[in-house]
């Protein structure tokens, strides 16, 4: 059922975002979703959420729908050809930018994933972005004279085309992602942990800059309580899948006809296991034979036995 539970938590988001279509809004089909996507793949889950986010578009605008429409279909197009198994980087990209601190995505991506694991986290940030510039714009979008359809479309355009911290965030992203992942290649020790910390503060120089150069001082402070909540989390992956332990390294030496290979062994770090040791006692089994038994055994006269 954990597709299910992580379904229903999407959908709660998008409608709580969005909401245009009442009908969407109702639990029992955020549960009958839940429930269907138990017994689905991942990728369900994507389309669902673009489908969910589309209908309440099209509730909202048909032309907001339409640019939505258009744009899911690059995203998808581009998820599904690099990173089709990255779904729920996707997902938990735009649910982390609805709780304002999607920065620990890169450095995670950068720790657990290749580099085209990137254009995940780039489809949810594109995706959460389009939502709340449409919600942001909202008056645009309600005029009723039929005359309004082109201005519609311009707004929808411009949601995207002229959203500057979108791009920000989009190239902070690229390029942790990118130190995070090079440093953590490196033969060298502790490399995950000077990965991690290196791609914390290089995320948060840029967009520290970034927000300074577009004029919004005001998002500071949740950049760096991002970076921090992403510092803590790397700490746990790495602790989970890389943590090794680097005074017990081995370098081994050895040769064949044609090459010499040079091997740097680092053991895992495992909690040490108490050594059990159980003592057990049997009886001694007490068994007695008579003298004609004895006699009949070693085939001589039983009376020589007296």
């Amino acid at each position: 059922m954990e597709y299910g539970k992580k379904t229903e938590n999407h959908g709660k988001t998008i409608n709580s975002k969005l909401g245009y279509m009442e009908r969407l809004n109702h639990p029992a089909v955020v549960l009958i979703l839940s429930l269907g996507c138990a017994f689905l793949p991942i990728n369900a889950m994507v389309m669902l959420g673009c489908g969910m986010i589309l209908l309440h578009l099209f509730a909202l605008s048909m032309e907001a729908s339409a640019i939505g429409l258009c744009l899911f279909v690059l995203l998808l197009f581009m998820y599904g050809k690099f990173a089709p198994k990255n779904g729920y980087s996707t997902i938990l990209t735009s649910l982390l930018c609805f709780f304002r601190v999607p920065q620990v995505m890169p450095v995670a991506v950068g720790m657990l994933k290749e580099p085209s694991a990137y254009l995940s986290v780039l489809c949810g940030t594109v995706t959460y972005f389009y939502v709340r510039g449409v919600q942001d714009n909202f008056v645009n979008f309600t005029a009723t004279e039929e005359t309004e359809g082109l201005a519609k479309f311009t707004a929808a355009l411009k949601v995207l085309i002229g959203n500057k911290e979108m791009y920000l965030l989009l190239a902070a992203f690229l390029i942790t992602s990118l130190v995070v992942y090079v440093i953590r290649r490196q033969e060298i020790d502790y490399a995950w942990r000077i990965a991690l910390f290196s791609g914390n503060m290089v995320e948060l120089v840029i967009l520290l800059v970034g927000y300074i150069l577009l004029g919004m001082p005001e998002k500071i402070l949740g950049v760096v309580i991002g970076i921090l909540i992403s510092i803590g989390i790397s700490l746990v992956l790495e602790f989970f899948f890389y943590n090794l332990d680097y005074s017990r390294v081995e370098r081994v030496q050895f040769e064949d006809d044609e090459y010499y290979y040079f091997v740097k062994a680092v053991p895992k770090v495992f909690v040490a296991k108490k050594d059990k040791r159980v003592k057990r006692i049997t009886p001694k089994k007490r068994t007695t034979v008579s003298r004609r038994e004895l006699a009949e055994e070693l085939d001589i006269d039983q009376n020589l036995l007296k």
